[in-house]
Protein backbone atom coordinates (compact mmCIF):
# COMPACT_ATOMS: atom_id res chain seq x y z
CA UNK A 1 0.00 0.00 0.00
CA UNK A 2 2.69 2.04 0.86
CA UNK A 3 4.58 2.01 -2.29
CA UNK A 4 1.39 2.24 -4.33
CA UNK A 5 1.12 5.83 -2.14
CA UNK A 6 4.86 6.61 -3.31
CA UNK A 7 3.83 5.63 -7.14
CA UNK A 8 0.75 7.99 -7.50
CA UNK A 9 2.92 10.49 -5.35
CA UNK A 10 5.64 10.38 -8.25
CA UNK A 11 3.16 10.50 -11.02
CA UNK A 12 1.24 13.76 -9.45
CA UNK A 13 4.81 15.58 -9.06
CA UNK A 14 5.19 14.83 -12.87
CA UNK A 15 2.12 16.47 -13.59
CA UNK A 16 2.09 19.22 -11.46
CA UNK A 17 5.73 21.17 -11.91
CA UNK A 18 -20.96 22.79 1.50
CA UNK A 19 -20.98 20.48 2.82
CA UNK A 20 -23.07 16.94 2.51
CA UNK A 21 -25.38 15.13 5.50
CA UNK A 22 -26.36 11.46 5.53
CA UNK A 23 -28.34 9.71 3.22
CA UNK A 24 -29.94 6.55 4.98
CA UNK A 25 -32.51 5.67 2.26
CA UNK A 26 -30.65 3.49 0.34
CA UNK A 27 -32.70 0.35 -1.16
CA UNK A 28 -30.28 -1.67 -3.87
CA UNK A 29 -26.23 -2.07 -3.88
CA UNK A 30 -24.67 -3.17 -7.07
CA UNK A 31 -21.77 -5.30 -7.67
CA UNK A 32 -19.47 -2.52 -6.70
CA UNK A 33 -20.88 -2.16 -3.91
CA UNK A 34 -22.28 1.40 -4.38
CA UNK A 35 -26.28 1.97 -3.66
CA UNK A 36 -28.97 3.37 -6.17
CA UNK A 37 -32.32 4.53 -5.41
CA UNK A 38 -34.97 3.51 -7.62
CA UNK A 39 -33.07 3.19 -10.79
CA UNK A 40 -30.42 5.83 -9.89
CA UNK A 41 -26.48 4.92 -9.15
CA UNK A 42 -24.95 6.74 -6.56
CA UNK A 43 -21.44 8.28 -8.73
CA UNK A 44 -18.73 10.19 -7.51
CA UNK A 45 -17.48 12.25 -10.25
CA UNK A 46 -14.98 14.74 -10.15
CA UNK A 47 -15.09 18.37 -10.97
CA UNK A 48 -12.74 21.12 -11.61
CA UNK A 49 -13.87 24.26 -8.49
CA UNK A 50 -13.95 27.67 -9.16
CA UNK A 51 -10.93 27.91 -7.13
CA UNK A 52 -8.91 25.36 -9.32
CA UNK A 53 -9.27 21.85 -7.13
CA UNK A 54 -10.25 18.62 -8.21
CA UNK A 55 -13.33 17.70 -5.98
CA UNK A 56 -15.35 14.66 -5.71
CA UNK A 57 -18.91 15.28 -5.96
CA UNK A 58 -21.76 12.22 -5.55
CA UNK A 59 -24.00 12.48 -8.25
CA UNK A 60 -27.42 10.25 -8.61
CA UNK A 61 -27.77 9.45 -12.16
CA UNK A 62 -30.24 7.05 -14.18
CA UNK A 63 -28.58 3.08 -14.22
CA UNK A 64 -27.56 1.84 -17.53
CA UNK A 65 -25.60 -0.62 -18.97
CA UNK A 66 -21.94 1.07 -19.68
CA UNK A 67 -22.68 3.36 -17.00
CA UNK A 68 -19.13 4.53 -16.51
CA UNK A 69 -19.54 6.14 -20.22
CA UNK A 70 -22.20 7.24 -18.79
CA UNK A 71 -20.54 8.85 -16.04
CA UNK A 72 -18.04 10.89 -18.29
CA UNK A 73 -21.06 12.17 -20.32
CA UNK A 74 -21.50 14.94 -16.82
CA UNK A 75 -18.12 16.11 -17.37
CA UNK A 76 -18.73 17.65 -20.97
CA UNK A 77 -19.14 20.96 -21.65
CA UNK A 78 -22.87 20.90 -22.77
CA UNK A 79 -25.67 23.87 -21.46
CA UNK A 80 -27.19 21.33 -19.19
CA UNK A 81 -24.09 20.40 -17.39
CA UNK A 82 -22.67 23.55 -17.42
CA UNK A 83 -25.48 25.26 -15.70
CA UNK A 84 -26.23 22.45 -13.17
CA UNK A 85 -22.29 22.48 -12.40
CA UNK A 86 -21.49 26.49 -11.66
CA UNK A 87 -24.49 26.60 -9.42
CA UNK A 88 -22.17 25.00 -6.94
CA UNK A 89 -19.19 26.27 -8.13
CA UNK A 90 -17.78 23.15 -10.07
CA UNK A 91 -16.39 23.30 -13.77
CA UNK A 92 -16.78 20.36 -16.69
CA UNK A 93 -13.52 19.19 -17.78
CA UNK A 94 -13.63 18.01 -21.40
CA UNK A 95 -14.47 20.62 -24.09
CA UNK A 96 -17.55 21.21 -25.59
CA UNK A 97 -17.75 18.80 -29.08
CA UNK A 98 -15.69 15.96 -27.03
CA UNK A 99 -16.78 12.23 -27.86
CA UNK A 100 -15.34 9.51 -26.84
CA UNK A 101 -15.14 5.10 -26.54
CA UNK A 102 -14.81 3.55 -23.38
CA UNK A 103 -13.62 -0.40 -23.21
CA UNK A 104 -12.77 -2.21 -19.97
CA UNK A 105 -10.13 -5.22 -20.20
CA UNK A 106 -10.57 -8.09 -18.00
CA UNK A 107 -7.32 -6.66 -16.10
CA UNK A 108 -9.65 -4.27 -15.27
CA UNK A 109 -7.95 -1.29 -17.15
CA UNK A 110 -10.18 1.29 -19.06
CA UNK A 111 -9.31 2.09 -22.80
CA UNK A 112 -10.74 5.40 -23.02
CA UNK A 113 -10.18 7.38 -26.74
CA UNK A 114 -10.79 11.10 -26.51
CA UNK A 115 -12.38 12.12 -29.68
CA UNK A 116 -11.95 15.36 -31.51
CA UNK A 117 -10.38 16.75 -28.19
CA UNK A 118 -9.54 20.57 -28.56
CA UNK A 119 -7.23 22.71 -26.61
CA UNK A 120 -7.55 23.08 -23.39
CA UNK A 121 -5.58 26.19 -22.63
CA UNK A 122 -3.28 25.36 -20.39
CA UNK A 123 -1.03 22.44 -18.38
CA UNK A 124 -3.11 23.35 -15.57
CA UNK A 125 -6.09 22.71 -17.28
CA UNK A 126 -4.81 19.21 -18.88
CA UNK A 127 -3.78 18.17 -15.52
CA UNK A 128 -7.29 18.76 -13.74
CA UNK A 129 -9.24 17.05 -17.08
CA UNK A 130 -6.81 14.10 -16.83
CA UNK A 131 -7.01 13.66 -12.99
CA UNK A 132 -10.82 14.19 -13.28
CA UNK A 133 -11.50 11.62 -15.85
CA UNK A 134 -8.89 8.94 -14.42
CA UNK A 135 -10.56 9.05 -11.15
CA UNK A 136 -13.93 9.22 -11.86
CA UNK A 137 -13.74 5.79 -13.92
CA UNK A 138 -11.62 4.33 -11.02
CA UNK A 139 -14.37 4.97 -8.85
CA UNK A 140 -16.09 1.71 -9.96
CA UNK A 141 -14.96 -1.31 -8.94
CA UNK A 142 -14.55 -2.94 -12.61
CA UNK A 143 -11.80 -0.09 -13.16
CA UNK A 144 -8.25 -0.26 -11.46
CA UNK A 145 -6.46 2.38 -14.40
CA UNK A 146 -6.79 4.12 -17.48
CA UNK A 147 -5.27 4.16 -20.54
CA UNK A 148 -5.87 7.36 -22.62
CA UNK A 149 -5.50 7.59 -26.48
CA UNK A 150 -6.56 10.73 -28.67
CA UNK A 151 -8.57 9.74 -31.77
CA UNK A 152 -7.59 6.23 -31.99
CA UNK A 153 -3.71 6.66 -31.12
CA UNK A 154 -1.59 6.81 -28.57
CA UNK A 155 0.57 9.83 -27.48
CA UNK A 156 2.68 10.27 -24.70
CA UNK A 157 1.63 13.91 -23.77
CA UNK A 158 -0.81 16.51 -24.33
CA UNK A 159 0.05 19.66 -26.46
CA UNK A 160 0.83 21.62 -23.21
CA UNK A 161 2.70 18.97 -22.18
CA UNK A 162 0.76 16.30 -19.73
CA UNK A 163 2.03 13.01 -19.60
CA UNK A 164 -0.56 10.75 -20.36
CA UNK A 165 1.27 7.51 -21.68
CA UNK A 166 0.52 3.97 -20.13
CA UNK A 167 -1.68 2.89 -17.85
CA UNK A 168 -2.89 5.46 -14.67
CA UNK A 169 -4.47 4.87 -11.69
CA UNK A 170 -6.19 7.33 -9.38
CA UNK A 171 -4.37 10.31 -8.58
CA UNK A 172 -3.78 11.89 -5.21
CA UNK A 173 -5.84 15.13 -5.26
CA UNK A 174 -4.95 18.74 -4.94
CA UNK A 175 -0.92 18.10 -3.86
CA UNK A 176 0.51 20.61 -1.84
CA UNK A 177 4.34 21.59 -2.19
CA UNK A 178 6.17 19.45 0.41
CA UNK A 179 7.94 21.24 3.59
CA UNK A 180 11.45 21.34 3.03
CA UNK A 181 12.31 18.47 5.35
CA UNK A 182 10.35 15.97 3.54
CA UNK A 183 11.56 13.59 1.37
CA UNK A 184 9.83 13.20 -1.36
CA UNK A 185 10.73 9.09 -2.28
CA UNK A 186 10.28 8.20 0.96
CA UNK A 187 7.00 10.08 1.97
CA UNK A 188 3.37 9.16 2.70
CA UNK A 189 0.66 11.20 1.20
CA UNK A 190 -2.36 12.20 3.79
CA UNK A 191 -5.54 12.95 2.80
CA UNK A 192 -6.97 16.26 4.24
CA UNK A 193 -10.28 18.33 3.56
CA UNK A 194 -11.00 21.89 3.93
CA UNK A 195 -14.25 23.86 3.28
CA UNK A 196 -13.73 25.96 0.37
CA UNK A 197 -13.84 29.87 0.23
CA UNK A 198 -17.76 29.59 -0.24
CA UNK A 199 -18.56 27.41 1.92
CA UNK A 200 -19.91 25.36 -0.58
CA UNK A 201 -17.67 22.33 -0.97
CA UNK A 202 -15.49 19.87 1.18
CA UNK A 203 -12.11 19.67 -0.89
CA UNK A 204 -9.73 17.02 -0.65
CA UNK A 205 -5.92 17.98 -0.12
CA UNK A 206 -2.86 15.72 -0.58
CA UNK A 207 0.12 16.77 2.36
CA UNK A 208 3.10 14.73 2.76
CA UNK A 209 4.82 14.32 5.74
CA UNK A 210 7.81 12.06 6.84
CA UNK A 211 5.60 9.94 9.07
CA UNK A 212 2.20 7.00 8.15
CA UNK A 213 -0.69 8.47 8.77
CA UNK A 214 -2.59 8.08 12.00
CA UNK A 215 -5.46 9.35 13.67
CA UNK A 216 -3.67 11.77 16.03
CA UNK A 217 -1.74 13.12 13.08
CA UNK A 218 -4.31 13.57 10.60
CA UNK A 219 -5.79 15.81 13.32
CA UNK A 220 -2.71 18.15 14.03
CA UNK A 221 -1.75 18.32 10.05
CA UNK A 222 -5.74 19.28 9.87
CA UNK A 223 -5.27 22.41 12.50
CA UNK A 224 -2.69 23.99 11.07
CA UNK A 225 -4.51 24.28 8.25
CA UNK A 226 -4.94 24.63 4.40
CA UNK A 227 -1.61 25.91 2.44
CA UNK A 228 -3.72 26.64 -0.35
CA UNK A 229 -5.35 30.07 -1.31
CA UNK A 230 -8.88 29.88 -1.78
CA UNK A 231 -9.36 26.88 1.13
CA UNK A 232 -10.42 27.77 4.26
CA UNK A 233 -9.26 26.61 8.52
CA UNK A 234 -12.47 25.83 9.72
CA UNK A 235 -10.89 25.54 13.32
CA UNK A 236 -10.60 28.83 14.91
CA UNK A 237 -7.14 30.21 15.41
CA UNK A 238 -5.30 28.53 19.39
CA UNK A 239 -7.49 24.95 18.36
CA UNK A 240 -5.18 22.16 20.14
CA UNK A 241 -5.76 18.70 20.14
CA UNK A 242 -5.71 17.45 23.63
CA UNK A 243 -6.23 14.21 22.76
CA UNK A 244 -7.86 11.59 20.59
CA UNK A 245 -9.11 8.05 21.19
CA UNK A 246 -11.03 5.35 18.86
CA UNK A 247 -12.47 1.49 19.28
CA UNK A 248 -14.77 0.03 16.89
CA UNK A 249 -15.03 2.66 14.28
CA UNK A 250 -15.86 5.23 16.57
CA UNK A 251 -13.56 8.33 17.22
CA UNK A 252 -13.18 10.97 19.72
CA UNK A 253 -11.15 13.87 19.48
CA UNK A 254 -11.13 16.04 22.70
CA UNK A 255 -10.13 19.93 21.49
CA UNK A 256 -9.28 23.02 23.95
CA UNK A 257 -11.60 25.32 24.43
CA UNK A 258 -10.56 27.77 22.09
CA UNK A 259 -12.48 25.63 19.15
CA UNK A 260 -15.98 26.99 21.08
CA UNK A 261 -15.02 29.84 19.05
CA UNK A 262 -16.99 27.95 16.25
CA UNK A 263 -20.04 28.95 17.48
CA UNK A 264 -19.45 32.90 16.21
CA UNK A 265 -19.64 32.08 12.53
CA UNK A 266 -23.06 30.35 11.10
CA UNK A 267 -22.21 27.17 9.46
CA UNK A 268 -18.73 26.90 10.81
CA UNK A 269 -19.40 23.76 12.95
CA UNK A 270 -20.89 21.75 9.87
CA UNK A 271 -17.46 22.70 8.58
CA UNK A 272 -15.17 21.63 11.27
CA UNK A 273 -17.17 18.50 11.92
CA UNK A 274 -17.17 17.85 8.33
CA UNK A 275 -13.27 18.33 7.79
CA UNK A 276 -12.56 16.26 10.78
CA UNK A 277 -15.12 13.43 9.73
CA UNK A 278 -13.82 13.11 6.29
CA UNK A 279 -9.41 13.26 7.10
CA UNK A 280 -10.39 10.75 9.71
CA UNK A 281 -12.28 8.30 7.55
CA UNK A 282 -9.37 8.56 5.07
CA UNK A 283 -7.03 7.49 7.73
CA UNK A 284 -9.62 4.55 9.63
CA UNK A 285 -13.39 3.45 9.07
CA UNK A 286 -15.15 6.10 10.77
CA UNK A 287 -19.04 5.42 11.89
CA UNK A 288 -19.26 7.82 14.69
CA UNK A 289 -17.50 11.40 15.48
CA UNK A 290 -17.59 12.47 18.88
CA UNK A 291 -15.83 16.24 19.36
CA UNK A 292 -15.15 16.96 23.26
CA UNK A 293 -13.62 20.19 24.75
CA UNK A 294 -11.54 19.92 27.31
CA UNK A 295 -12.56 16.65 27.97
CA UNK A 296 -16.33 17.33 28.02
CA UNK A 297 -18.74 16.52 25.17
CA UNK A 298 -19.65 19.84 23.01
CA UNK A 299 -23.28 19.49 23.15
CA UNK A 300 -23.97 22.10 20.65
CA UNK A 301 -21.80 20.73 17.79
CA UNK A 302 -23.88 17.19 18.15
CA UNK A 303 -26.77 18.96 18.06
CA UNK A 304 -26.86 20.94 14.78
CA UNK A 305 -24.05 18.60 12.46
CA UNK A 306 -24.59 15.84 10.76
CA UNK A 307 -21.84 12.87 9.37
CA UNK A 308 -21.04 13.31 5.58
CA UNK A 309 -21.35 10.31 3.54
CA UNK A 310 -19.61 11.92 0.53
CA UNK A 311 -17.77 14.58 0.31
CA UNK A 312 -19.87 17.03 -1.49
CA UNK A 313 -23.59 15.90 -3.02
CA UNK A 314 -25.18 17.14 -6.64
CA UNK A 315 -28.60 18.39 -6.05
CA UNK A 316 -29.30 18.94 -9.77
Amino acid sequence: MRSRFIYLVVCMLLLCSLFAGCKRDAQVVYEDGLSSEAGYRRTVLYYLSDEGFVVPVMKLIPWEEGIGKAALSYLVDQNGNRESASALGLNTVLPAGTAYTLRIGDDKCAALDLIGLSDLGSAAREEAMVTSVVNTLAEFGSIDTVRITLDGKSVKALPHGTKISGEMGPFPLNMEQPEAQVITDSAYALTLYFPNTSGSLNVPVTRLTNIAPTLESAVRELLKGPKFAGLLNAFPEGTEMLGISYADGAAVVNLSDDFKQVELIDGLAQAAYDSLYLTLAGVQPISILEVNVSGQPYDALAEETTAPLYANEYGG
